[in-house]
């Protein structure tokens, strides 16, 4: 159990999950009666100097980045003790994981529109040099703007490597991520770029139109050499009623040669909104 040393200010409610690296805790902030998410660095974890440098870089990222689809940073400390944490915005929704679930995720309009608002966090986090490395359906949240419309929010932002400079060694020594949504070369620990986020995000598209994902099977290693040797089946085999063009990003975006996906995320969001004034109507069931 990893015990929770954070400022008085904050009140714990409940622990929302545990994971390898810490905990993230809801908690609400006791004067401005506010709920806010703490992520809590597992305590035997920070005498290792390269995952609290991670850390660190982690709430320096953060803090540079203010754009609606990307959950903001409130605060960030390392007691003297050693006890790492940030303090993030609480998102009020469900991860794409959940809304994959659901029968407004078969509303083709619907999937392309948050698709776009995520692409346009991935854009926005590119140009500001840095690289996610985990872009999966849990690490992308769907609630509402004040207006009551459909919000995306890139919620994590824990192992994003920066592109300009420093940090390089350490982000390309460990393997971080997802093996069910990791790009080839993040696979084999080699040098990354932006198209490491765009081959993750097709996957994920491949799953929320296709109803699975591409590389089947439980063991790690099986998967990891699916998408480092095995041609991708179309997504139309599983869901004929996924449009010509949209299939033909998926793959494209899931090349196993970097080189033949496409450039950018905003060149993604381009031809998503193409594709979109096209598919006003269209069921991904075929309703």
């Amino acid at each position: 159990m990893i015990q929770v040393r954070i400022d008085d200010k904050y009140e714990v409610i409940k622990k929302l999950r545990e994971g390898g690296m810490g905990a993230i805790y809801l908690v609400r902030h006791r004067l401005l009666e506010e709920l806010r998410v703490i992520k809590v660095l597992r305590s035997q974890l920070t005498t290792d100097e390269e995952i609290r440098q991670r850390f660190q870089r982690e709430a320096r990222a953060a803090i540079q980045l203010r754009h609606p689809n990307i959950a903001q940073l409130y605060d960030f400390s390392i007691d003297e003790e050693g006890t790492a944490y940030i303090v993030l915005e609480f998102i009020d929704g469900i991860t794409f994981e959940e809304f994959a679930q659901q029968p407004e995720a078969r509303h083709l309009p619907l999937t392309l529109a948050l698709a776009q608002q995520g692409l346009r966090a991935l854009a926005y986090l590119h140009r500001k040099g840095f690289v996610h490395r985990d872009i999966a359906p849990d690490n992308l949240m769907l609630t509402r703007d004040v207006d009551g419309e459909p919000l995306v929010k890139l919620i994590d932002l824990g192992i994003v490597k920066i592109l300009r400079g420093g940090g390089q060694g350490t982000a390309t020594s460990l393997y971080l991520g997802k093996p069910k949504y990791s790009s080839p070369e993040q696979l084999m620990s080699a040098a990354i770029d932006e198209r490491s986020d765009l081959y993750s995000f097709g996957v994920m598209l491949y799953e929320l139109t296709a109803n699975r994902l591409p590389f089947g099977g439980d063991d790690p290693l099986t998967v990891i050499s699916q998408h480092l040797h095995a041609p991708i089946v179309p997504p139309s085999t599983y869901n004929p009623h996924i449009p010509a063009p949209l299939e033909a990003l998926i793959l494209k975006l899931m090349s196993k040669r970097r080189e033949e996906r496409p450039a950018s995320a905003a060149e993604v969001g381009r031809i998503l909104e193409r594709i979109a004034r096209k598919s006003d109507e269209i069921m991904l069931t075929g309703e």
